[in-house]
């Protein structure tokens, strides 16, 4: 058969990554060209070149043949077809077997000789020309006695054992009795198959057959390379596609949980008892600090937008004198600069400042109540009905709107607060309205500058949906319920608010951050944020885990690909991801060791913040 002998081996240089070697230069003038990359890459012409993945449904991870598909694919021997999959049982051309062993060589450059070139069936600008000119100067593969390659006839079983006998060359002599029944020792290729066994590159079928005349596949293919290039010595381990990481908590941990919050309510602690759990040292207070004083939320920046409202309107513009009511949608946009409003019979009003108001707020209070709406002003993709306060538009530095609701903290924004279920005790409902209201208190000093805001609308501050929060549950029954606990933590004179309860730590407003949840402990804020506060430290936290919480998140798993993992550390691969643990039992520091060997850290904090899985405190992380 047209598959010669071996000759002496060529011994492969050490595999680059960055190399341009020619097969790379190939594929890359081909994909420039947008033509279809040939059988150097593939079974079929007609097949482009794919995707560059390790991930194929018909090659699923802990099936045979994933390991050595995947080290192929890792390795730039070959690539998947366009449609995603990796042909796993499609026959291996003698082309394509060519450009495999090519490539596990590292793609030497073959010398031009009459022989090597003379097939008139791999033309010199093909892309298999040169794996075929190498592989046929190596005696490894010859053409047939009518002067043809015929690159795409499929190779056997057999043929594939002679081929990677003569890329490894190893000194092997044959043992005098074959270990399968169909390869007797006068058989063509038994010294082949026998080595191939012997070095555990095939062990055959389990009814002792070779089945050296059957077509091999592109999975059978990858096997038996991956392990012929161990045998060469190369690194056959496979990075892993994903990690699995598993855990317990949600958020950042520092200061309070709000799933411990609701055990301890349901266990019977008040809303002073929470606060002081896990907000340590710091005083509750009935404060007049800022008592009925308006904060701005900002909402969106658009670069035009319609507000509507379910009553009337009215839009006023720096220097008007009449300002009259208007019932339809008002058209925001910005024009050189300034705020553009158009009103729905086509008045325009002008302004670096531009304010609109709806019927039943304070600013405009002898008509019914009413709502407006902002469109994708939640979270940018959901509409944002608000009942309290006006709107104020101005246009920021980038030729964009800026969408601010101006409302009273103390109750109007707080009723708007949706960091808590409002369906939960009462209890748990007053210690999230007294932390959201110490929150809001410590920027409610200086306006910043990007926004024209003390905070936003969305988790950067504290999450507010407005309306939508106010008016929860059926008739708005938990929303009247999340009001009342509001309600239950400030005092009014007349339509007033004159007093509200917030925590302080000396003179100073506390800083009450909080998350979801934690591990079992809460955090070091300068852990987490690398600043000291006296109060937000860790402690061991019995409550955020307990069963009275009824905490979702208790214990988690969480799937996270090769790809975040490695960009998350700035390497090129991970192989593994080892971490040790703080006192406060998260993730203190977390290494990820690449293939070659490199390692990069990162905080706990910063890895899941990255790779956007639940929280530090880890229990694992195993490839996948």
């Amino acid at each position: 058969m047209p598959i010669t002998a071996p000759r002496p081996p060529v011994r492969p240089a050490r595999r680059g990554r960055h190399g341009d070697s020619g097969w790379r230069r190939s594929l890359r003038r081909v994909l420039t060209l947008g033509l279809t990359i040939s059988l150097a890459l593939f079974a079929t012409p007609a097949l482009a070149a794919a995707q560059n993945t390790t991930s194929f449904p018909d090659v699923p991870a802990g099936t045979t043949y994933y390991e050595g598909v995947t080290w192929l694919i890792q390795n730039e021997i070959t690539q998947g077809y366009v449609d995603g999959t990796f042909g796993v049982y499609d026959d291996v051309t003698r082309a394509q077997a060519s450009a495999f062993l090519y490539r596990l060589m590292d793609s030497p450059t073959p010398t031009p000789t009459p022989a090597a070139d003379g097939f008139p069936d791999v033309p010199q600008d093909s892309d298999w020309h040169a794996p075929v000119s190498w592989m046929v100067q190596e005696g490894i593969v010859s053409g047939y006695a009518d002067g043809l390659f015929r690159p795409y006839r499929p190779i056997t079983r057999g043929e594939m054992a002679k081929i990677l006998f003569g890329v490894v060359d190893p000194d092997f002599t044959a043992p005098l009795e074959s270990r399968f029944r169909d390869v007797p020792t006068d058989h063509p290729s038994y010294t082949y198959i026998a080595w191939m066994a012997s070095a555990g590159v095939s062990n055959g079928y389990t009814d002792g057959t070779y089945r050296s005349g059957r077509n091999i596949g592109r999975g059978e293919a990858a096997k038996m390379i991956r392990a012929a290039a161990e045998v060469l010595g190369r690194d056959v381990s496979v990075v892993p596609p994903a990690f699995e990481v598993s855990g317990a908590g949600f958020g950042h941990g520092v200061g309070m949980s709000q799933y411990g919050a609701r055990a301890m309510a349901e266990l019977g602690n008040s809303a002073r008892d929470i606060l002081a759990f896990y907000y340590p040292g710091t005083e509750l207070r009935d404060s007049t600090r800022r008592a009925n004083e308006t904060i701005r939320v900002h909402l969106t920046s658009p670069a035009s937008t319609t507000i509507d409202g379910t009553d009337q309107l009215r839009v006023t513009a720096a220097g008007d004198t009449q300002v009259p009511t208007t019932d339809g949608a008002v058209r925001f946009s910005v024009k050189s600069g300034r705020v553009l409003a158009t009103l729905p019979d086509g008045t325009q009003k002008r302004g670096s400042s531009v304010t609109l108001e709806w019927t039943g707020t304070r600013y405009w209070e002898p008509m019914m109540h009413s709502t407006v709406t902002v469109p994708k002003a939640d979270g940018a993709s959901k509409d944002l009905v608000l009942r309290h306060g006006r709107i104020i538009v101005t246009a920021n530095g980038a030729g964009q709107l800026n969408v601010v609701n101006e409302l009273r903290m103390n109750d109007e924004y707080l009723y708007g607060l949706a960091e808590m279920p409002s369906a939960w005790n009462s209890e748990a409902l007053k210690t999230q309205a007294i932390a959201g209201r110490s929150y809001a208190l410590r920027f409610m000093g200086t306006l910043k500058g990007d926004c024209d805001c003390h905070v936003t609308d969305e988790t950067s501050s504290q999450k507010f949906t407005g309306w939508a929060k106010e008016n929860e549950g059926t008739g708005g029954v938990y929303g009247k319920k999340w009001k009342a606990a509001v309600d239950a933590t400030l005092s009014r004179r007349g339509s007033s608010v004159s007093s509200a309860l917030s925590l302080w730590h000396g003179s100073a407003i506390a800083e009450t951050s909080y998350s979801s949840s934690n591990g079992g402990y809460t955090r070091n804020a300068k852990d987490v944020w690398g600043n000291a506060v006296p109060y937000l430290v860790s402690r061991q936290d019995p409550y955020s885990l307990h069963q009275a919480a009824n905490n979702p998140r208790a214990s988690w798993t969480v799937p996270v690909s090769q790809a975040a993992v490695a960009r998350a550390f700035g390497l090129h691969d991970v192989m593994t991801v080892t971490y040790t643990v703080g006192a406060d039992r998260a993730a203190a520091v977390v290494t990820a060791t690449a293939k070659d060997g490199t390692t990069a850290t990162l905080s706990g904090h910063t890895f899941r913040s990255r790779v956007g899985i639940p929280s530090a405190w880890f229990s694992s992380v195993t490839p996948r």
